[in-house]
């Protein structure tokens, strides 16, 4: 072991900060050369064996564990799906088994295999050492390799005697329905189409996801005994609670281009806000100092474009104005929205949610961020999910508004104002993916079930536990199984190429290929001597899960030890010198010597 010159400088945690939702225990070096993510480390010791002079020391269990929701992949799906496990099932050749693994999350294991953007692949950190697993295709191979076990584990809680309505028969809208039945509530779909499957029929051709395999998913979801309508168009969440529905859902998806459910504003009617109408009617007596260098008009209405184009021509630097779907007491005309945008107003999106950011009582700004979820509970208090990395924040000196609370639709509207009504999916987060409305169907059925008295636990366990499994030492070098392709006729003559299902061999030999990355040695202390460590980057390298990575502060550390090395080495190419000519130095002194001696 290498002589360090001062004791070792241990990984300290930091504060847990939350992020969406999740909380993020993080560890880091005193200094700032190294950064180590606990929650990504899976105790592997490649990185302390990698280094060169002995500066890494880990603490860890002998014995590893299951480590849930930390792999890369199954944070990068949106639903949150046990990827490893179910990818170990298909190496085991148990497809039913992989299958329950996905139904604990989601209703559609069949229709993501097909159409799935399959981010978990992007993620994958097993294209580190070659190519990423083909998760969505194993994944299509298990569910139609499935021989329906997994319903012999699925409870589905006694009646609760509550009713739900849901508008709306998209990915979102059954998965809720899916969800709320097994919590033992009735959940009635109304579709305003002639079939249910909202984009998923509509949307995707027929080559890319047959319907025969969406209808038969879709009948699953009735056989449990939910109801689907269709032809059947609500004008009103009003006439659905005198029908006897205790909670109504609106999934109704992308209503049309740039269109979706009106957004709630949270905190828009504080004192401390200027008021649209109050600022235009003073706005000879305002000054661009009064006002500050940046400004966020919320609101989008007449109003609002109004008022952001007077402060832009006040001389104000930056004028943002948010919450564009808000239209408050009249709609703006083409030309003031040109005109406003013209003047150098930023419009943003307006399928954003707007929050107040205050700091000291004091407003800082406003935070924009996706949703995947929202509704209101009895107490009239509003809750919602985030979509993961969809926030931003816009600090401001002044914020005005032009929404006030009478400014939201009645009742009588297809709009979240009144507790017990919930939205979900496109119509509130813009046109996503299949799997990200799926994934707000089950948010959103977990906020229902609280709302009717539950405890929204969607939590269950459909698949047989999984056997011991030890981490994957070194892997062994395999390329990714592909997926054969078949050249179809489309009617207009046109062909297309559509995959096809992976054979049971090529299957197995492609979830053989996966890093268990979900597998760990709990790591309980780690430590990197930074007075020995020579800045080489193996350890960074090594890890495949970027649980060490290099820090803010690693350049220079690298250069000045780099230095330090340079110097120490001229400083040896020196003494170096000077022993070697050292021998000659003294014979050539004794022979100087004889030679004196010989000539007295």
């Amino acid at each position: 072991m290498a002589k360090t010159k001062k004791p070792v400088e241990k990984l300290e945690p930091a504060e847990e900060t939350k992020k969406d939702g999740k909380v993020v225990s993080t560890k880091r070096t005193k200094g700032s050369e190294f950064f180590w993510t606990q929650s990504r480390c899976t105790g592997c010791n490649r990185c302390a064996s990698v280094c060169p002079v002995d500066a890494i020391k880990l603490e860890r269990d002998k014995m590893p564990t299951k480590r849930v929701g930390t792999s890369p992949c199954t944070r990068a799906c949106p639903a949150g799906l046990d990827i490893p496990r179910y990818v170990r099932f298909v190496a085991d050749g148990n497809a039913p088994a992989a299958t329950a693994v996905m139904r604990e999350k989601i209703p559609f294991p069949s229709v993501c295999g097909y159409v799935c953007f399959h981010p978990c692949e992007l993620e994958c950190q097993r294209q580190k050492f070659d190519e990423p697993i083909a998760i969505r295709a194993l994944k299509r191979y298990a569910a139609e390799n499935d021989d329906g076990s997994w319903k012999n584990n699925l409870k589905i809680a006694p009646p609760t005697g509550k009713k739900v309505a849901i508008i709306g028969s998209g990915p979102a809208g059954l998965t809720s329905a899916y969800f709320l039945t097994l919590l033992g509530h009735e959940a009635t779909i109304f579709e305003s189409m002639e079939y249910a499957g909202g984009k998923m029929f509509y949307s995707i051709p027929e080559h890319q996801l047959p319907k025969e395999i969406l209808n038969k998913e879709i009948k699953t979801i009735t056989d449990l005994g939910v109801t689907i309508h269709t032809s059947c168009q609500v004008q009103s969440v009003q006439t659905l609670f005198k029908q006897g529905y205790d909670s109504v859902l609106l999934s109704t998806g992308v209503l049309g281009v740039d269109e979706g459910l009106l957004l709630p504003c949270d905190e828009t009617t504080k004192s401390d806000l200027i008021k649209g109408s109050d600022f235009l009617k003073g706005i000879k007596s305002t000054t661009k100092e009064t006002l500050g260098d940046k400004v966020i008009v919320i609101g989008g209405g007449s109003e609002a474009y109004n008022s952001a184009f007077a402060a832009k021509n006040l001389g104000v630097s930056e004028v943002n104005l948010v919450c564009s779907r808000h239209t408050g007491s009249k709609e703006a005309s083409p030309e003031e929205v040109d005109r406003a945008i013209d003047a150098g107003v930023t419009v943003h999106p307006s399928l954003d949610f707007v929050k107040l950011v205050k700091l000291n009582d004091k407003i800082e700004g406003v935070e924009l961020f996706r949703i995947r979820s929202y509704g209101y509970d009895k107490e009239n208090k509003l809750h919602y999910e985030i979509i993961n990395d969809t926030r931003r924040l816009i600090s401001a000196d002044t914020i005005i508004t032009t929404v006030a609370q009478n400014d939201k639709p009645g009742s009588d509207y297809l709009s979240v104002v009144q507790p017990g009504v919930f939205a979900a999916g496109d119509g509130i987060s813009g046109a996503r993916s299949v799997i990200e409305a799926m994934a707000a169907g089950r948010s959103v059925a977990g906020l229902i079930d609280k709302y009717l008295g539950g405890e929204g636990n969607l939590d269950e366990t459909l698949a047989p536990p999984e056997k011991t499994i030890k981490p994957l030492g070194e892997p062994k070098s395999q390329n990714r199984s592909q997926v054969e392709l078949n050249l179809v006729k489309q009617a207009g003559g046109d062909k297309v190429e559509i995959e096809k299902t992976l054979s049971p061999n090529a299957a197995k030999k492609e979830a053989q290929r996966c890093l268990r990355c979900d597998i760990v040695h709990q790591v309980h202390d780690y430590s990197l001597d930074t007075s020995s460590c020579t800045y080489c980057g193996r350890c960074v390298d090594a890890c495949y899960w970027d649980a060490i990575t290099n820090g803010y502060g690693y350049e220079a550390a690298a250069k000045k030890r780099k230095a330090e090395a340079a110097a120490l080495e001229e400083k040896n190419s020196v003494y170096n010198y000077a022993i070697r000519i050292l021998p000659i130095a003294i014979g050539l002194m004794i022979l100087a010597a004889a030679i004196a001696k010989l000539s007295t």
